[in-house]
């Protein structure tokens, strides 16, 4: 606007000087006067002063103007300046010549040299050894400088490989645009440089990982399937392919249970897929589906959810395994193993009834023989009957070994733990043995260490059944010499000891190769025609399963013709009551106190069975009462009460035992009552217990061992 002005007054002045000199000036002054010249000359002097100071103001004005745009274009190139600076992508400025002319800290940075070093060199410098990612050369003619020049446009993600100093390589990728100059020139190229060494290792892990998981898919054994939200087919398989007999091609995009769910399941199908959609998988789901030829085939499927990047449902994966063949191998699994329980409860029922059938008989037969020798017989007599005796408890123990192997055959076997005095069982055992040994003229000895102790916590019964095995083998092996039992105590636990026996023989001794056949059942190792030694094979098979059950284990070492030597461990707990430690030394008889009379009921069906337990019974001082069947012996014991104990035979006609003992408890009775059975199969005790018995005595009976058991039951009277 001062140009304006300033342009005004140089064309208005000169136009006004033809009027001054016309005498326009000179007329006015004269007509002033001189007095009032002076006058005129000041507000003349004004005018300019006010016209010039108007034009400095407007000069002012428009130089701070020009000032405040310069301070608003340098800010801006500040600000261009510090983008630059700061922006995390390298920035390149090249000349027409591709010379370097300005890098950014970055773009110095990508290239492995200082930012002063990157100044003035050549946008493709041998110093960089430029190759494709690979390592193969990277051509010329693609270089991004050269790129822009030649199309005069901008180009976008060249990629290129340089090396540093150091030899590292690094992956680029440039993004180039043209400057143009005013005559349409290029002048200058602007480029942006990123690292992307990093990225292309993800890109190709990726790539390398989505390659897999194509191949897994492909190649997998199972049958997979991935389903969208709405139940369409986005991914089938090779499996699924071979089961349903359709190829992917065919099943893409289609209603996957319009193809191959039963019509009949979409409602179960529909409530499990809104299940897995909602994020909770389903494991081991198993439903049918409808194979190639339109058969129902049983799957067992996992369902998971698959999300997509934003986190929305992708969709349901479907990993499912064709179990129709193992269903149908299960139910027949199933049918074999109800048929083999069947079996083996008819095994069961069968050794039961056979050891009642054959424990009767013998009971009666070493009963009978043993009342028998206490008659008056000829010695030649008593031979025949001693034999006969004999016999039969041999076939006795034959019975027991095999219901015992039957036992552990089939996990039954227990152990009964409980108080006892191991002098008594050792005497107790070793006397019975102790005759057999000095009928063939040899030595049974017996040695117990001083730190044994003589009351333990444990099964005594088959304690005793595996030293009657070993001590029996040996004196069967044995022609002269001796047989040594040795107890000792060979260490510590937290609740009691380990004792080691040892049972020594001069026998025969064992060859080496029949060493390893020792502990097999029904393995003898004379077996034959021509074997000296009887029995069945089964004692120390039997033996080592107990002192395993026990927590030992047992070995021998052997020499054929000298002898052989069985050693055994157990951990015997100590003993939580009270046991008394009898001063009884082995092989010393010790006096009984004489039995007290007491009536005792014998409800009995077997008349011999009946005559010889009557008979040793009223021997030892009780008074005996018989019945035949189970309405006997409630009748007898609400006509003849009362008895101090019964002892009820379990298998009787009319009406059994465990009934009768169940009638009698009814009343409120609680008589001791005795089991007496033949039956000896695992179980038998604990039924007859649970059934209101108070215990139990296999037959053959033990005279013996039941006036212990009625002791006990009734202390008062014996």
């Amino acid at each position: 606007m001062l140009r304006s002005i300033f342009f005004a007054l140089l064309i208005f002045l000169p136009g006004c000087s033809d009027i001054f000199a016309e005498g326009w000036l000179s007329g006015t002054l004269t007509e002033l006067g001189a007095g009032n010249l002076d006058r005129i000359l000041v507000i003349g002097a004004g005018v300019i002063i006010t016209v010039l100071l108007v034009f400095i103001g407007f000069l002012y004005l428009n130089i701070d103007k020009r000032k405040r745009v310069e301070m608003e274009l340098q800010r801006e190139r500040d600000l261009m300046g510090s983008i630059m600076e700061t922006s995390p992508m390298g920035i390149l400025v090249m000349d027409n010549d591709g010379r370097i002319i300005f890098a950014n800290d970055q773009a110095a940075r990508v290239h492995g040299v200082a930012r002063g070093d990157i100044i003035g060199k050549q946008h493709n410098d041998p110093v960089w050894k430029i190759t494709a990612h690979d390592g193969s050369p990277f051509p010329d003619e693609r270089l991004a400088f050269n790129r822009v020049m030649k199309i005069r446009n901008a180009v976008l993600d060249i990629r290129h490989a340089i090396h540093w100093l150091d030899g590292r390589k690094v992956l680029l990728s440039i993004n180039a645009s043209p400057i143009f100059s005013d005559d349409g020139s290029i002048k200058k190229v602007v480029a942006t440089v990123e690292d992307i060494t990093t990225r292309k290792k993800v890109e190709e892990a990726l790539k390398e990982s989505a390659y897999r998981f194509r191949s897994l898919v492909k190649t997998a054994e199972s049958v997979i399937i991935l389903l969208s939200p709405d139940k369409k087919i986005l991914e089938f398989n090779r499996m699924a392919e071979h089961l349903f007999g359709r190829t992917r091609h065919e099943v893409l995009g289609r209603d996957y249970y319009e193809l191959f769910v039963p019509e009949r399941l979409w409602t179960d199908h529909n409530r499990q897929f809104s299940t897995v959609l909602s994020g909770n998988p389903l494991r081991l789901l198993e439903n049918y589906v409808i194979a190639r030829g339109g058969e129902e085939r049983m799957m067992q499927w996992s369902l998971s959810r698959l999300l997509d990047a934003k986190g929305g449902a992708l969709g349901v994966l479907a990993v499912g395994q064709d179990i129709t063949e193992r269903k149908r191998s299960e139910v027949e699994l199933c049918e074999a193993r109800d048929a083999a329980e069947e079996a083996s409860r008819a095994k069961s029922e069968f050794l039961a009834n056979m050891s009642h059938e054959i424990r009767t008989p013998i009971s009666a037969i070493i009963g009978m023989s043993e009342m028998t020798l206490s008659t008056d017989l000829t010695e030649e007599q008593q031979g025949y009957l001693v034999t006969v005796k004999k016999a039969a408890e041999s076939l006795l123990h034959i019975i027991n070994d095999i219901l015992d192997i039957s036992k552990i055959e089939a996990r039954k076997m227990e152990l009964r733990p409980d108080d006892f005095n191991l002098f008594d069982m050792l005497e107790k055992q070793l006397s019975v043995l102790k005759v057999q040994a000095e009928e063939k003229g040899i030595e049974l000895r017996a040695n117990v260490n001083d730190d044994v102790s003589r009351c333990y916590h444990g099964d005594e019964y088959r304690l005793g059944q595996i030293i009657i095995n070993l001590v029996g083998n040996a004196i069967k092996f044995t022609e002269k010499g001796y047989v040594e039992v040795s107890v000792d105590h060979v260490g510590s636990f937290e609740e009691g000891a380990i004792l080691e026996f040892r049972v020594k023989d001069t026998g025969i001794g064992i060859s080496d190769d029949k060493a390893e056949k020792l502990f097999e059942s029904f393995v003898q190792l004379n077996a034959g025609y021509s074997k000296r030694h009887p029995g069945s094979g089964l004692g120390l098979a039997i033996s080592r399963q107990l002192v395993e059950m026990m927590g030992g284990q047992i070995t021998f070492s052997s020499r054929e013709g000298w002898g052989t030597e069985f050693k055994f461990t157990v951990r015997l707990k100590s003993s939580v009551g009270e046991c008394v430690e009898s001063p009884v030394t082995i092989f010393e008889t010790s006096g009984s106190d004489k039995t007290v009379p007491a009536r005792i009921l014998l409800a009995e069906d077997n008349a011999t069975n009946q005559l010889y337990i009557a008979h040793f019974l009223t021997e030892q001082g009780f008074e005996v009462e018989t019945a035949e069947n189970g309405i006997e012996a409630l009748e007898l014991l609400e006509q003849s009460g009362p008895f101090d104990a019964i002892l009820m035979d379990v298998q009787m006609p009319e009406m059994d035992g465990l009934e009768t003992t169940r009638r009698i408890r009814e009343q409120g009775n609680d008589i001791p009552i005795i089991a007496l059975t033949a039956y000896a199969m695992e179980g038998d005790r604990e039924k007859f217990l649970s059934n209101g018995m108070d215990a139990y005595s296999s037959k053959p009976v033990k005279i013996d061992e039941l006036v212990q058991i009625i002791g006990k039951l009734v202390p008062h009277k014996a």
